[in-house]
């Protein structure tokens, strides 16, 4: 009897520790069927969330590319970069490598399912971790992306704000070149589609405007020292017409005048896009100012500049007459002397009559 008592003795540890080992693998076998689908959950919702937020980082990409940044909000694309870097990042940290499925087979020796409950235990911390990952990247996502959105909405919104500016710092660009600038920012700021196209030819456009400034300058320095004086004169003419845009080309004659004390003008104008003109001015203008003749021969011209934004008036009030406008309009802000406000040129000194100088008042 003792010695059968000694035989079981002897054998009861193993069959412990099997059985132990045995239930041990089959925990870390629950657990990691629940990591898994845990993780699995996860990375669905981040999915969906990585796929909602998909689109709003192609058009973040869009609104921001490269060339049109010196003519963006500075302080607006950094926003749209910073979110669009937050949601990235947080994609790059959702990435982990796939936990495998667990063996199907179940291992024999205790051995054997020690070795397996570890590789499953350590499956199973690396699942919840992954999810974890999934479900940090998905709340971030949640948090960011409309705030990315509404980021893109105001960078976008913001363009014609920022071609104000850009037109208001080279006034001496073309008419033209500044209102194709216009119209391509309402497209860049509206567009539905094709955003990147759409921002990038603003883009274009403003670089355009730009140029059309440099070029406008060199051709008003004529090196006759007068760039300064012409600069003042358009200025001039610009804070009387009512935010028309002007052209201006400098000659040495204009309308046959020039020459000595004489001095010429034309303009013409169209309506289209708030109105524009061009007007025509001789040196002699730059050469004399600021004298009060010169300065009513400018306001003159100015006249048929305003045209361009009071067309019913010209049409209904003067009948047509141009002239006979820009005459009495340059009468009504002030310009009275007769040898260059139209009164002695067109009308051998004979003003128009008050009640059509009045009737100029409406139009500023």
């Amino acid at each position: 009897m003792a010695l059968c008592a000694g035989a079981a003795a002897f054998l009861v540890p193993p069959a412990l520790e099997y059985r132990a080992a045995e239930q041990r693998y089959e925990r870390a076998l629950a657990e990691h069927g629940r990591a898994s689908e845990d993780r699995d959950a996860a990375r669905s919702r981040w999915d969906a969330a990585h796929s909602d937020v998909a689109g709003t980082l192609e058009l973040a990409d869009a609104a921001t590319p490269e060339a049109a940044l010196p003519y963006l909000d500075e302080a607006r694309v950094g926003d749209v970069r910073e979110l669009a870097e937050l949601i990235r990042g947080a994609a790059d940290d959702a990435t982990a490598p796939e936990t495998p499925d667990a063996d199907a087979s179940k291992p024999e020796t205790t051995d054997e399912l020690d070795a397996a409950a570890d590789e499953l235990e350590a499956q199973a911390d690396a699942a919840s971790a992954a999810a974890e990952r999934y479900d940090d990247a998905t709340k971030i996502v949640a948090e960011r992306a409309p705030e990315l959105a509404a980021a893109v909405d105001a960078l976008r919104a913001s363009i014609p704000d920022r071609a104000e500016q850009l037109e208001e710092a080279n006034v001496s660009a073309t008419a033209q070149s500044r209102i194709r600038l216009h119209y391509a920012a309402d497209a860049a700021a509206t567009g539905e589609e094709s955003v990147e196209y759409y921002v990038t030819a603003y883009a274009e456009a403003a670089a355009a405007v730009e140029q059309s400034q440099r070029d406008e300058l060199a051709e008003k320095d004529q090196g006759d020292g007068l760039i300064d004086v012409r600069l003042e004169i358009e200025e001039f003419v610009r804070s009387i017409t009512g935010g028309v845009r002007v052209d201006f080309d400098w000659a040495p004659v204009v309308n046959g005048l020039g020459e000595g004390d004489s001095a010429g003008g034309r303009v013409t104008w169209q309506y289209l896009d708030g109105g524009s003109a061009t007007m025509e001015l001789s040196n002699s203008v730059a050469a004399h100012w600021p004298d009060p003749r010169y300065e009513s021969l400018v306001a003159h011209e100015s006249g048929h500049v305003i045209t361009a934004k009071c067309q019913d008036m010209l049409t209904d009030a003067f009948d047509g007459d141009a002239e006979l406008m820009a005459t009495a309009w340059a009468i009504g802000m002030g310009y009275d002397d007769p040898w260059g406000n139209g009164v002695n040129f067109y009308y051998n000194g004979v003003a128009p009559a008050q009640d059509l100088v009045d009737e100029t008042t409406s139009c500023r």
